[in-house]
């Protein structure tokens, strides 16, 4: 074996072994009553367990292979860290509002990416007691045992995994014809892409853009069991690119997955690649006060600091005079960078919250005017 398969190989077990630990670690959680929950920056929700999860993959995984890249949904995005011939992906917990709701279709994702490709996943649903892993060139499994996708060679009939709304949609050139969808379907798109791998559905297709965390073990797992997973316009999955995201995904066996994509190919969706095209990468900056900075350009007034909350959801400090105080900058590009930086450094203390403020209006206190920028 070349040592380059050997060392997938042993990724592989590494991987199984975490995602176990990490099931595990998420599972005891819910056995105390649940995890704390907020919302992120993003939108979306998150626990104590996702960021104790996601704790427990980056220390073991970085230790065991400090070479490689790493991309996680909990973990603040560094392109540069993550530009590596091998990259980790992990989705801590895939389907976080299932979690929170005590539902059991939520999943422990990881992954490994090479030069772009998927090459080994691990998806493990402990609620569900279902493993699945996949290695390249080496199939896939679920519980230990081979799985293939279905051959299931028609639309009609297909057992779909979709947004329900999407089908009825009265814009489709062609009325889709009856299909069997998933109610409710899962909540983690992993999991759905396992299901599929395993045969227990026919196809997934999701319209919408995806992070790589959310398709990259589940890809490998269809990949090995037989099928494909592309985008709805059937162009290959490339990973780990400048924006770490999919436009849409189509999984399937091979028989179906061209008719998938002949019926949804032409639907208008955008790239995410488009957006690093268009928006330069920002400058590594240090923090720097303003007057360190050249002067040119309108010299607004951008503060980037630091606090612990009282409450994650909320903008309460525990403590003012223990502020963290990063610097003050002419542009918000500079102070970005800054922000970055230092929010960098608190992935494992999610109560310490960094953030930038804009002053954009100045009040004199000897004659009380203001100067509005």
């Amino acid at each position: 074996m070349p040592a380059a398969e050997r060392t997938l190989d042993e990724d592989v077990r590494l991987l199984c072994q975490l995602a176990k630990d990490a099931g595990d670690l998420a599972m005891s959680y819910l056995h105390k009553g649940g995890a704390e929950a907020w919302n992120k920056s993003s939108g979306g929700p998150v626990t104590e367990a996702d960021l104790a999860v996601n704790r427990l993959c980056a220390q073991t995984l970085q230790t065991a292979r400090p070479d490689y890249g790493w991309l996680s949904e909990e973990t603040l995005d560094d392109p540069a860290a993550r530009q590596k011939s091998r990259c980790w992906v992990v989705d801590p917990i895939d389907g976080t509002r299932a979690y929170m709701a005590g539902k059991p279709d939520w999943c422990v994702g990881l992954a490994i990416v090479e030069e772009g490709e998927a090459v080994a996943g691990v998806v493990y649903a402990p609620a569900l007691g279902q493993f699945f892993d996949a290695r390249r060139g080496a199939g896939a499994r679920r519980n230990g045992s081979l799985i293939r996708v279905s051959a299931h060679a028609q639309e009609h009939g297909t057992r779909l995994i979709t947004n329900e709304g999407m089908i009825g949609h009265p814009g489709w050139r062609e009325p889709w014809p009856d299909v069997h969808l998933a109610r409710p379907k899962p909540n983690a798109t992993l999991l759905r892409l396992a299901l599929v791998a395993a045969g227990d559905w026919d196809a997934v297709i999701v319209l919408s853009e995806k992070a790589d965390w959310d398709l990259a073990a589940g890809a490998v797992l269809v990949s090995e069991a037989g099928g494909q997973a592309t985008t709805h316009a059937g162009e290959r999955l490339v990973f780990n690119q400048a924006v770490p995201a999919q436009r849409s995904v189509v999984a399937s066996g091979n028989a179906l997955h061209p008719l998938l994509v002949r019926r949804t190919g032409y639907v208008p969706l955008p790239d995410p690649q488009a957006r690093a095209v268009t928006e330069l990468a920002p400058e590594k900056t240090e923090p720097r006060k303003m007057s360190d900075k050249e002067k040119h350009g309108r010299q607004l007034l951008h503060i980037v600091f630091g606090g612990e909350l009282k409450d994650v959801t909320g903008v309460e400090f525990e403590d003012l005079s223990q502020l963290d105080f990063i610097g003050a900058f002419p542009n918000y590009q500079a102070a970005y960078d800054a922000w970055k930086a230092a929010a960098q450094r608190t992935v494992d203390h999610a109560e310490t919250r960094y953030f930038i403020l804009h002053a954009h209006r100045l009040l004199d206190p000897a004659t009380g005017d203001t100067h509005q920028i």
